[in-house]
C-alpha cells in the first residue's frame, strides 16, 4: 500500500524533463545522523577524546581496585594479631574509604555520560547550517532521518554531501567553544566501576 502510494505520488503531474529521464528536484531530503557524526572530521575528533577519556578512567579504575584489593588483604592478614574492637574501626574506615572513592569514580562515569550528550548537542548546533544550506541549494523543504525511512529513491540522500561541506567549512571543529559541564547533583548510585566492584566491603567486616 505505502509502495504503491508513493509511487504515485512520484509519477503524479511528472513534468516533461522528468518523463525524458532527469528527477524532479525532491522536496524532501534524508541523511544518515549516526552515519554523519561517525564520518565527518569533527566527529571523528569528538569520538577520539570521548574514547580517549573513557580509556583513562577504565585504567584509573583498574589502577584503584587493585591499590583497595591489596590493601584489604593486608588488613585481613592483620586481623589474626589485632583486639576485635581495633579491628572493627580499621574495616570500618576502610569501608568508608572505599564507597568514598565509589561515589567519586561514579561521578566521573556520569560526567563522561554528560560530555557524550553535550558533543552530540555541540556537533547538531555546529552542522546546522552548513544542513540547511544543502536543503536549500536542492530546492527541498524537509529533511529526515534516513534511519527512519522505509523507503526512498538513493538521490535524495544528502549524507554524503554534508559531510563534504562539514569536514570543508567546519574541520574537526577544534575551535568551537565546548558547552561548560553542568554541577553534578545526583545522589551515589549503585553503578559499579567499569573494571567491576574494587572491592567486597563485606570482607573486612567485624563478625
Amino acid at each position: 500500500m505505502l509502495g504503491a502510494l508513493m509511487i504515485g505520488l512520484a509519477g503524479a503531474g511528472a513534468p516533461a524533463a522528468a518523463q525524458e529521464g532527469a528527477r524532479p528536484p525532491s522536496s524532501v531530503l534524508t541523511i544518515n545522523q549516526e552515519r554523519l557524526f561517525r564520518t565527518t572530521l569533527f566527529g571523528q575528533r569528538l569520538q577520539r577524546e570521548l574514547n580517549a577519556a573513557r580509556s583513562e578512567l577504565i585504567a584509573e579504575n583498574a589502577r584503584i581496585q587493585e591499590q583497595l584489593e591489596t590493601e584489604e588483604a593486608a588488613l585481613t592478614e592483620r586481623r589474626q594479631t589485632m583486639e576485635p574492637a581495633a579491628f572493627r574501626a580499621l574495616a570500618t574506615a576502610f569501608d568508608d574509604k572505599v564507597t568514598e572513592i565509589r561515589a567519586e569514580q561514579e561521578a566521573k562515569t556520569r560526567s563522561l555520560q554528560r560530555r557524550q550528550e553535550r558533543d552530540q548537542q555541540l556537533f547538531n548546533s555546529a552542522i546546522g547550517p552548513v544542513v540547511r544550506e544543502v536543503v536549500e541549494a536542492r530546492g527541498a523543504s524537509v529533511i529526515l532521518d534516513s534511519r527512519a525511512i522505509l523507503l526512498a529513491v538513493s538521490d535524495v540522500d544528502v549524507t554524503d554531501v554534508v559531510r563534504a561541506r562539514v569536514d570543508e567549512i567546519l574541520g574537526d571543529g577544534g575551535s568551537l567553544a565546548t558547552p561548560p559541564e553542568e554541577e553534578d547533583t545526583q545522589e551515589p548510585g549503585e553503578i559499579p566501576f567499569a573494571t567491576g566492584e574494587p572491592v567486597d566491603e563485606g570482607g573486612t567486616g567485624s563478625d
